[in-house]
């Protein structure tokens, strides 16, 4: 039988599992503009491949969909080019609005894009949007700021087109970078709505590909916390070894792994890190013994802790907040134990 299970790589369709609420949200929902955020591998551009597929195979959808990549897009030009790639790379796209390469060739980014959604609404439909790593939007504010504004106005155009935007919490930070003198770009995009991890009934319904004893089920979706990316990554060497005490061991010295938890780590903010890192060294703590830990308010600390308890960082509430995932917490302690030992007396 074959490996079932696809670890470090984008799915969809029947490989794709959970976020049913707020697939719904983007696809039913009334708002025309949002921001999804969640962690590294938490299934970012799954989701969007996700929605990208169903209203390909939709029969009665009202959008046409356009997948829009900016990873390495770091200035107006990169957007343009990146935006043209895209255009490129989607037939279904092209054949439904009866639109060539050769017919945007050479335009500016917010001018492609304007056309875009023109040539969409001229041919019956509504453009969805779906944005992926806009993180870069960071470097292009910092290079060319003139074209957010521009960009932004396109994003919000109402019924013709839907944005859906897809990053880190990093991208929080663009309205700090700008000196717009209009309103800033991420406006109409909060609330930010939050990726977490699966749930326990999506965890189990992924796992039940392999066939995996129930007791081994349950262990991996605890030591996980659900995050897809390491439940699939453990599902696929499991599906091989049959041996889950070995598979754990060894994913928990993985070097990919521990590379994987420090990029992840130094995405969010300092407070946010200062709270895991204070988790780490004392293990589970109250909201007070937090705010004192970290030299913040109870009240101003709660949008970071309701942050990462929605991406999986923490579990449990006001009353006893501790590290979610298990392999996370073993890397943090490890991380928090050498920064100790080096620090100055």
């Amino acid at each position: 039988m074959r490996n079932p299970f696809i670890a470090g790589s984008w799915v969809r369709g029947e490989n794709f599992f959970g976020r049913a609420n707020i697939l719904q949200e983007v696809l039913e929902g009334g708002r025309h503009s949002l921001w999804v955020v969640g962690a590294r591998r938490l299934g970012k551009t799954s989701f969007l491949k996700e929605l990208e597929y169903r209203v390909q195979q939709s029969g009665d959808t009202p959008y046409v969909s356009l997948y829009w990549d900016l990873q390495g897009s770091v200035d107006a030009r990169g957007l343009a080019e990146s935006l043209l790639g895209s255009v490129e790379d989607s037939e279904p796209f092209r054949r439904a609005c009866d639109i060539s390469v050769e017919d945007i060739e050479g335009l500016a980014a917010p001018d492609l894009l304007a056309t875009l959604v023109r040539r969409t609404v001229r041919s019956g439909w509504r453009l969805l949007l779906l944005v992926d790593e806009a993180e870069e939007f960071l470097n292009v504010a910092r290079s060319d700021a003139s074209v957010l504004p521009r960009l932004r106005r396109i994003f919000q155009k109402g019924q013709d087109v839907r944005t859906v935007l897809t990053s880190t919490r990093r991208l929080a930070r663009i309205d700090e970078l700008t000196d717009l003198q209009t309103s800033p770009f991420l406006q109409s995009f909060v609330p930010p709505v939050y990726l977490t991890p699966l749930t326990p009934e999506e965890g189990r319904g992924l796992l039940a590909r392999g066939s995996f004893a129930a007791e081994d089920v349950e262990t991996i979706l605890e030591r996980t916390a659900c995050h897809p990316f390491l439940v699939q990554l453990i599902a696929s060497r499991l599906f091989e070894s049959r041996d889950l005490r070995s598979t754990l061991d060894q994913l928990a010295a993985d070097d990919m792994v521990a590379n994987f938890f420090a990029v992840d780590f130094q995405t969010l903010e300092t407070t946010e890190r200062a709270v895991l890192e204070e988790l780490a060294r004392e293990g589970a703590r109250g909201r007070r013994d937090l705010s004192l830990a970290v030299s913040r308010s109870e009240e101003s600390l709660e949008p970071s802790l309701f942050g990462l308890r929605q991406m999986g960082y923490l579990a449990g509430d006001a009353a006893s907040y501790r590290l979610g995932n298990w392999f996370f917490e073993r890397w943090l302690r490890r991380v928090a134990t050498r920064a100790s030992e080096v620090r100055p007396a």
